[in-house]
Order: C-alpha cells, then sequence, then structure tokens
C-alpha cells in the first residue's frame, strides 16, 4: 500500500467532495480517484459508496479511515524524528536543580543549547524531595541533585562532581582553614534553602534560633555582607559571594561536608536521546575544564596556611 493513499482518503472525508479533495492534495481528480481505487484492491473491501457524487464512506470506509489517520500521523511523525536526525535534536528537554546546583546548572544549558539548537530547555529549581516526585510524574526528564538523597532503587544516577561543604564570612580577622560542625552551629548563620545535601542540613538543625534562612541568594549576600552573619553552601556558591569585601572560605569537617553532585532520572530515563547527547558532553575537556574552574574558585578565598 502507498502511504499517499492514505492522505487522498483523509482529504476526500474531510473535504466531501472529490475535486476539492484532489486539489487540497495539489493532484488531479483523477489521480485521488486512482490512489482510492488502489487502496480498496489493496484491502479487498469497499471504502466509498461509489455513485454519481461522493457520498460519504462505507463501514469498512469508516475502519480504514480510522487507520489512515493513524497511519498518516505516525508517518509523519517518523519524517518529523528523521528530520531532527539531519538538523539536531527538537521537543523538550525539563532539567531540575537545587539550589546547590546553581552555579553548574547554567554551564551544561548552555552547553546543550549549542550543541542542540533546536532543543527546547526549562530549568526548575527544587528540593530534592520534589525532584524525586516531579521525575517519577514524568514531569521532568532529569535532576541535577545530590546523590546521596536519592533511592538507587527508583532511579538511574550518575555523578558528576564531588564538592566541599564550607563556612562563608566577611571578616577581617585571621581564620583556620577548617573547623567543625560544633563551631559552625555556634555562629549567627543565614541559610539558602535547599542548597545543602539531607547530612549537612541536619547538622545545621542544632543551630539557634538566631539562624535566618531564605530561598532568595541576593538576601543570603547581603546578610553576609554585613559581616553579622556567616553562611553554609557548596564550595561552587562562593561564585555569588565572591564581591563582598573580605569574605573567607573555610572548610567544614565532619559527616555531611561531602556531597555527590549528579544526574538522576527514572529508571532508563539516563538513556533518551537528550539525556544521552548531555551525559556525552560533561565529559568532553572543554565542559569539564569549565566545570572545574567553577569547583575551584573557592581557593582564592581559603585562609592562609599557618
Amino acid at each position: 500500500m502507498i502511504v499517499k493513499n492514505f492522505e487522498y482518503l483523509l482529504a476526500l472525508a474531510h473535504e466531501g467532495h472529490f475535486g476539492r479533495a484532489a486539489k487540497s492534495c495539489n493532484v488531479s481528480q483523477p489521480t485521488l480517484s486512482a490512489g482510492i481505487k488502489q487502496l480498496e484492491e489493496d484491502l479487498d473491501v469497499q471504502i466509498v459508496r461509489h455513485g454519481r457524487r461522493y457520498d460519504g464512506l462505507t463501514q469498512e470506509g469508516e475502519t480504514v479511515l480510522a487507520w489512515a489517520r493513524k497511519m498518516y500521523n505516525d508517518c509523519d511523525g517518523l519524517e518529523r524524528e528523521l528530520s531532527s536526525l539531519k538538523k539536531g535534536l527538537e521537543g523538550q528537554f525539563r532539567l531540575g536543580v537545587v539550589a546547590g546546583t546553581s552555579v553548574v546548572a547554567p554551564i551544561l544549558s548552555v552547553a546543550l543549547a549549542e550543541r542542540i539548537p533546536l532543543l527546547e530547555q526549562s530549568i526548575s529549581a527544587s528540593p530534592t524531595v520534589s525532584l524525586s516526585n516531579a521525575l517519577l510524574a514524568h514531569e521532568m526528564d532529569m535532576a541535577l541533585t545530590y546523590l546521596e538523597d536519592v533511592s538507587e532503587d527508583d532511579f538511574d544516577t550518575h555523578l558528576l562532581y564531588r564538592e566541599g561543604v564550607f563556612l562563608f564570612q566577611a571578616t577581617k580577622e585571621r581564620q583556620p582553614r577548617r573547623v567543625s560542625w560544633d563551631h559552625v552551629v555556634s555562629l549567627p548563620l543565614c541559610i539558602l534553602n535547599s542548597a545543602l545535601p539531607n547530612a549537612a542540613q541536619s547538622q545545621l538543625s542544632r543551630c539557634a534560633a538566631k539562624t535566618i534562612r531564605t530561598n532568595a541568594v541576593e538576601v543570603l549576600a547581603a546578610h553576609v555582607a554585613t559581616g553579622r552573619y556567616a553562611t553554609v553552601l557548596p564550595q561552587s556558591l562562593v561564585t555569588f559571594l565572591a564581591q563582598i569585601p573580605d569574605i573567607q572560605a573555610i572548610a567544614v569537617s565532619g559527616e555531611g561536608s561531602h556531597a555527590n553532585v549528579g544526574f538522576v532520572a527514572p529508571k532508563g530515563g539516563l538513556k533518551s536521546t537528550a539525556s544521552t547527547a548531555l551525559l556525552e558532553m560533561v565529559h568532553t575537556p572543554e565542559l569539564a575544564a569549565s566545570i572545574q574552574e567553577a569547583l575551584a574558585l573557592h581557593r582564592q578565598f581559603q585562609p592562609e596556611e599557618g
């Protein structure tokens, strides 16, 4: 059977007239009539009620019409997919991120946009629990989050990088290069919601009532800039504090002081075309160097050895 003949049948059912149907298909009326007759011969059924004028479809013809719509749509989808392979992938890619990855996530999305220009990206920031629920509900394609905080029974994971948790303070006083969680929780703190893995959040649950929590990085930076509040963040987020005078980055020791950051998707989700392309890209020297640069920025703010 010739797929084009299904298009002729669809046009005839839509127009209700052989001449208009032929015109909509940019063919002559005899060509359209011959195509539908060929369908009848191939399927060995009468599709159109024969007469001097078009008088609708037979019962068998209605069945053929329903299948024609499905097959024509399938062929149209095939053509779009083949076209996308020639021109580059298209469609939607929905990435979820936790606040602690908000420096690295744009590095990935920009690289993906350059690699696949037709891909429509959306990036949503939420806590890990919300990201997990969205992934399982297929409302999101992939998440960039803390791997320790997701269940490997429900998800596929791919480690991207490992980073440390740091105490950031704006002070001229000399600070140690490393402190304990006991020291951290004794300080007035401003904390960015969802910016830390669960183990670190658990440590901070011991903080006094003087702790301020916010979901706005601008509010966080403003508090730290006063010198009255410190904060605890993954090392990559020093980017948001780099312009604060006398800012210092002090490593934290103990459980929750490091985190594995990576991609998370429902089982089999990392094998999708867009996901596979992204996983291939993150291991290229150029992209790996950009991520490493973001992870290394904190070093210029660490206290000197001594």
